[in-house]
C-alpha cells in the first residue's frame, strides 16, 4: 500500500494495515480530535486551529498497532520545535549510542542519520570516525540552522526518491541510523526502499523506537500523537525491514520516551547476541500481541484520565504550573480537556518554545526560571520519562520546593520535594 498525500490534503483515513495491507483494523483507544502535538502557536494567532482524529488501532492479522489516519507530513515536520539536545538525558544517550555503534560498525564508517534534528548524535560520531557524516531532516528552522564543520545536513524528507539522488551525489554509506523517526512515516515501505539504495553491502542499520510492550504495560498513552503512525514491537520492526533483507542481530536499550529499543541489523546474517534473544523472549511474554491486553490498556487509560480530571477540578484554588511542553504533554492535556485550565502555564527548557502557547489548550510556555518561583504550590510534570531530571532541576537549579504531581506511568501520584 503506497501512501501519498497531495500538498493540499490535510489527512486521509487508513482502511488497510500499513504493513500487511489487511482491512481488519480494530479500534483500541479514541483520544478525541486533537491538534498536532508540536504545532505551537503565537498568543495572538487567531487562525483556525486544525484538529484531527487521534485513534489508536490494531491490525488483527499482523498485530501491528498504528493510528487510524495519516496527517500530511508537511503539516507536522516542516515547522518543528523539538530538538534533541534540550535534555541532559538525550545528550548523554547520544554519547553512549555513538560509542556503541562505533564498536559494532566498520572502521571509520560513513554515516547517514535519518531525522538528524539538531545534529546532537552526528556531533558525537565525530569523536569516533573520519568517515563522511550526513543528516537529513525536513524541519526547516532546525536543519538550516546547523553549521557544524564536517557534517552535511540536507533539509528534506527521506524517501526512495531522496535516496536515489543521495546515492548519485554521495555514494553508499556504511551505517544508516533512524532514531525515533520510523514510527512517524506513513509509507514505511518506501522508506525501506530508500535505505536499501544507500546502505553498503556490509553496512548496518540502526533503528530506535519506543517499545510497544512498554507502552502497553506501563500505560504510556501520552505517547500517542499524530506524528507516531506506528507503535512498533521488535517483531513488527523485524517484519518491516525483512522486505529489504535486513536481519536484526543485536539490541540496545534506550531511556528515550520512557523506554525504547535500538535494533541493530545487517544484510549479512550474523549470530544473534544473547541480549537480542533475551529481548525477543521477554517481548513474547509481554502480551503485546494480544487484543484483549490492548483493550485493557484503553480502559486503564480512560480511568487514568478521569482521575487526573477529578484531581484538577478539586484543586482549582492551588497555584499549579506544568513542566514540559512536549508532544506527550499535548496529548495528555488535550485528552484531559477543560480541566487542564487549572494549570496556568507550562515551563520548558527549550528557548524555541518560549513566548508561544500550547496546542489546543493554549497554555503560555516560558522559561522555568520565569514561571517557577516560591508562589507556585505544585508542579505538574507532563513528560514523566524525564521525571528525575526535572525534579533535580527544580530542587538544585531553581531551588524550588513544593508538591509534584506525576500523572503517569500507571496511577497518578503526588509527593513533596
Amino acid at each position: 500500500m503506497m501512501i501519498h498525500l497531495d500538498s493540499d490534503e490535510d489527512f486521509e483515513t487508513v482502511t488497510n494495515c500499513r504493513i500487511c495491507e489487511s482491512p481488519d483494523l480494530h479500534e483500541i483507544l479514541d483520544l478525541g480530535d486533537q491538534p498536532l502535538a508540536n504545532a505551537l502557536r503565537a498568543p495572538d494567532d487567531n487562525s483556525v486551529e486544525k484538529k484531527f482524529p487521534l485513534v489508536l488501532s490494531r491490525c488483527r492479522n499482523c498485530t501491528t498497532v498504528q493510528l487510524s489516519i495519516n496527517v500530511n507530513p508537511k503539516l507536522m515536520f516542516q515547522d518543528y520545535f523539538w530538538v534533541t539536545g534540550t535534555t541532559a538525558t538525550a545528550r548523554e544517550h547520544c554519547r553512549r549510542l555513538a560509542s556503541e555503534i562505533s564498536k559494532i560498525s566498520s572502521t571509520n564508517p560513513s554515516i547517514l542519520e535519518i531525522g538528524s534534528n539538531d545534529g546532537t548524535l552526528l556531533k558525537e560520531f565525530q569523536k569516533f570516525t573520519s568517515g563522511a557524516l550526513h543528516g537529513v531532516d525536513p524541519a526547516i528552522d532546525i536543519s538550516r540552522s546547523i553549521e557544524i564543520p564536517g557534517i552535511n545536513v540536507i533539509t528534506d524528507f527521506f524517501s526512495s526518491s531522496f535516496a536515489s539522488d543521495f546515492e548519485q551525489d554521495h555514494g553508499l554509506v556504511d551505517v544508516v541510523i533512524a532514531r525515533n523517526v520510523l514510527s512517524h512515516v506513513p509509507d514505511l515501505r518506501d522508506v525501506f526502499l530508500g535505505i536499501d539504495k544507500i546502505l553498503s553491502t556490509s553496512g548496518i542499520f540502526v533503528v530506535e523506537f519506543h517499545e510497544a510492550s512498554r507502552i502497553l504495560n506501563e500505560l504510556h498513552y501520552d505517547s500517542i500523537y499524530h506524528e507516531h503512525t506506528f507503535y512498533h514491537s521488535i517483531r513488527s520492526m523485524t517484519e518491516a525491514q525483512a522486505s529489504i533483507g535486513l536481519v536484526p542481530f543485536d539490541i540496545l536499550e534506550s531511556p528515550i520516551s520512557g523506554g525504547s529499543h535500538i535494533l541493530i541489523s545487517s544484510r549479512v546474517a550474523q549470530p544473534p547476541t544473547t541480549r537480542f534473544l533475551a529481548a525477543i523472549e521477554l517481548e513474547d511474554t509481554s502480551s503485546v500481541q494480544s487484543e484483549s491486553a490492548w483493550m485493557n490498556f484503553a480502559r486503564l487509560a480512560n480511568e487514568n484520565l478521569e482521575e487526573i480530571r477529578d484531581f484538577l477540578k478539586r484543586n482549582t484554588g492551588t497555584t499549579i504550573k506544568a513542566f514540559g511542553a512536549s508532544a506527550r504533554s499535548s496529548t495528555l492535556l488535550n485528552a484531559i480537556g477543560a480541566s487542564s485550565k487549572a494549570l496556568s502555564g507550562i515551563a520548558d527548557n527549550n528557548p524555541l518554545k518560549w513566548g508561544k502557547v500550547s496546542p489546543g489548550t493554549h497554555l503560555p510556555i516560558n522559561s522555568p526560571k520565569e514561571l517557577i518561583n516560591d508562589s507556585i504550590e505544585m508542579v505538574f510534570i507532563c513528560p514523566f520519562n524525564f521525571e528525575s531530571e526535572i525534579v533535580n532541576y527544580l530542587k538544585n537549579t531553581l531551588g524550588w520546593h513544593g508538591k509534584v504531581y506525576l500523572p503517569l506511568p500507571g496511577k497518578p501520584r503526588i509527593y513533596t520535594i
